[in-house]
């Protein structure tokens, strides 16, 4: 019988209800034989005039054994192949007891013994091969070359995962990943990206497995290869590997940037002392400095990334920011889902504190007027020319979004005299929109900030601020 039949007989039972009718009749008729064979032994022992009480027990407690094995195996926590084993070979030490203690010499009973001992056999046999995953591997052969001679194609790369095929793969691959492994020298890119795509989160490998797909995101030009590798590596727990795969955290292609923080950050708990300075000097590097936060999300940072984040949001240049941002990025998550007084009224003092890093201060005013814990008292506070003119800029949109208010229009006069074009562009935007003052913006389209638009912009926002010496009632109406 071929290999594929045989391991549909010893499967694991199904967890879906959905078992097909002749399914189940094999699996009764398997399981009842050598209570039928132990039946009819019994009564052709009955029959010759020598009945036997051993057999008329043994039938009954052959009986309820299979009844016991059913309902072990509609729990669907147990195999059945050992369920099998069992019920043979105990209704085999009934046959043997009862033809023994009787003195019975039936060729049935001989033959019954025989049937019942080469099916355990046959059984205990397939029970070690499937145990082996042979099965397995053979089926994981069958679908690498399948995929491998596949022509179509989504069009979008990173819908691959999602074929049927690629999910089978994935499922045949659970003992080992040699069959995948071997597609990654496939010439055709869709074909590789499968095979990293089947390895999605992969926990189990085996010595030097995981260090060939790290050499394979090396060596691939493709960044959407070398997203799926970040991907397939997520869950390795090897700190050298990790280390290593920390420096994708600066490769040129943004979005194996993206994947290497998704793969590396969603466990802080254990990595983050391995990564540390791998993140820090992302978060430094001047080349990814518009790309803001670093943590993916939906993810969460330990006491201890947030002591070093926080450490880093004090130093200067892109790390502060950055480090800001990501901060940012994990205190919007903990108020989303774990909104505590004790973390807001520690997040509002870090707002006020004037010893705390400027970049940290500015995103957590930014979050907590989100999450509308900004309370006014805090707003007008952090109008004080003391504070970075960002963060006053923060206070007065948000003082001004609910109305007239003098200590905002002063300190917007104040910071548009500054001599830096990104504070009059954003206190332009504040003006034009809180004050009904057109300085020729475009809504939600700030202008870049060298462009001759932010420098007339500019101009303008400082001209308005010019007025300052007039009337408060004449500043909100005076023509622009």
């Amino acid at each position: 019988m071929p290999l594929r039949s045989w391991s549909g007989l010893l499967p694991t039972l199904p967890r879906k209800p959905s078992v097909t009718r002749p399914g189940v009749a094999i699996r009764l008729a398997v399981i009842f034989l050598p209570a039928v064979l132990l039946l009819l032994g019994t009564l052709r022992a009955k029959v010759h005039g020598n009945p036997e009480l051993l057999l008329f027990v043994g039938t009954a407690f052959q009986i309820l054994l299979c009844g016991v094995g059913l309902r072990a195996l509609r729990s669907g926590r147990q195999k059945i192949g050992p369920i099998i084993l069992v019920v043979y070979l105990t209704g085999l030490a009934w046959l043997w007891i009862g033809r023994n203690v009787a003195d019975l010499d039936d060729w049935y009973l001989h033959f019954a013994q025989a049937m019942l001992f080469i099916v355990s056999l046959v059984v205990f046999a397939m029970q070690i091969l499937l145990d082996s995953g042979a099965p397995e591997w053979r089926r994981a052969q069958i679908l690498a070359e399948r995929l491998g001679q596949r022509t179509g194609w989504p069009s979008e790369l990173s819908q691959i995962r999602g074929l049927p095929d690629v999910k089978a793969f994935r499922e045949a691959l659970q003992l080992d990943a040699t069959p995948a492994l071997g597609l990654l020298n496939h010439p055709r890119l869709e074909v590789r990206i499968a095979a990293l795509a089947s390895l999605d989160f992969r926990k189990k490998w085996k010595p030097g497995q995981a260090e060939l797909v790290l050499q394979f995101a090396r060596q691939s030009v493709e960044p959407a290869a070398r997203v799926a590798a970040m991907s397939a590596l997520a869950n390795v727990d090897d700190r050298r590997l990790i280390e290593q795969l920390a420096e994708f955290l600066r490769d040129p292609a943004p979005e194996v940037r993206r994947a290497a923080s998704e793969s590396l950050l969603w466990d802080t708990t254990t990595r983050w002392p391995w990564i540390r300075m791998a993140v820090r000097r992302a978060l430094a590097d001047s080349h990814y400095s518009e790309e803001g936060t670093l943590l993916p999300a939906g993810q969460l940072l330990t006491a201890e990334a947030v002591k070093d984040l926080s450490t880093w949001a004090a130093e200067k240049g892109f790390l502060a920011i950055r480090s800001a941002l990501t901060l940012g990025a994990h205190y919007g998550r903990v108020l989303r889902d774990h909104p505590g007084p004790e973390l807001i009224a520690e997040l509002q003092h870090c707002v006020v504190d004037t010893a705390a890093p400027p970049p940290l201060r500015i995103e957590l005013a930014r979050l907590l007027r989100e999450h509308e814990l900004l309370d006014g008292r805090l707003q007008e506070s952090l109008l004080n020319p003391l504070n970075p003119a960002s963060l006053r800029l923060v206070a007065a949109d948000a003082l001004l979004e609910e109305g007239d208010h003098r200590g905002a229009v002063d300190a917007l006069h104040e910071i548009a005299r500054l001599p830096n074009r990104e504070i009059a562009l954003a206190t332009a935007a504040i003006v034009q929109q809180r004050l009904g003052v057109d300085l020729g913006l475009a809504p939600s389209q700030p202008p870049p900030v060298q462009s001759r638009l932010a420098a007339d912009v500019t101009r303008r926002v400082m001209a308005w601020a010019a007025q300052a010496s007039q009337p408060f009632d004449e500043q909100l109406t005076a023509p622009h």
